[in-house]
């Protein structure tokens, strides 16, 4: 699976960066032990006292700074601020195009596996690190959509509900982009 993963990912044509602002998140796939058969995603749930998009759930990640080398750098960084990632455990294989969320950041997710046990604990920004499996996200019956009113434009999403959590917005988009390319899921954003 994830050497398909790889050569679907090798097949993206970069993006052209745009003159926004930048940020870099990172889509975790765990696949030791328990998830060799069922790989799951690492999403964290947003503290309620963080600024923006408080109580969200997201992707770790954030704004790219001077002392990042690059955009995965920043992803990187933010992963182990945010919930102790090891970056020395962390494996690229590969990055979506970016999306441009609706505060006019270029967010650029980058897709990598974790091959042995990482120790996470979340920090301030952070209320709860948790797995998603793909499966979970593949099927279809797990997914419903939502209508979102952005600029002049009406937008069907995909949305999941994961226990206590819901998959929602830009993350939910990712997700679905990771899905499409890489799962051949079909699911689409509708623009109206």
């Amino acid at each position: 699976m994830i050497d398909s993963i790889k050569q679907k990912l090798a097949k993206l044509n970069p993006s052209q960066p745009t003159n926004l602002k930048k940020a870099g998140v990172l889509i975790a796939i765990l696949h030791y032990d328990e998830y060799i058969d069922t790989p799951s995603i690492i999403f964290t749930q947003r503290s309620s006292v963080v600024s923006t998009h408080s109580g969200e759930v997201s992707f770790p990640g954030g704004m790219m700074e001077d002392i990042d080398i690059d955009l995965y750098q920043t992803a990187l960084r933010e992963s182990y601020e945010e919930m102790n990632l090891d970056p020395l455990i962390v494996k690229k294989i590969g990055r979506l195009n970016y999306l441009i969320s609706r505060y006019d950041i270029e967010v650029n997710p980058f897709v990598a596996i974790i091959e042995e046990k990482p120790h996470l604990k979340g920090n301030a920004e952070i209320e709860e690190i948790f797995e998603v499996p793909i499966e979970f996200l593949l099927n279809k019956d797990n997914m419903t959509t939502q209508t979102f009113q952005r600029d002049n434009m009406k937008l069907e999403m995909p949305t999941w509900y994961y226990n206590n959590q819901k998959i929602w917005g830009l993350t939910a988009m990712i997700t679905a982009d990771l899905l499409n390319i890489c799962f051949d899921a079909n699911i689409g954003v509708i623009k109206r």
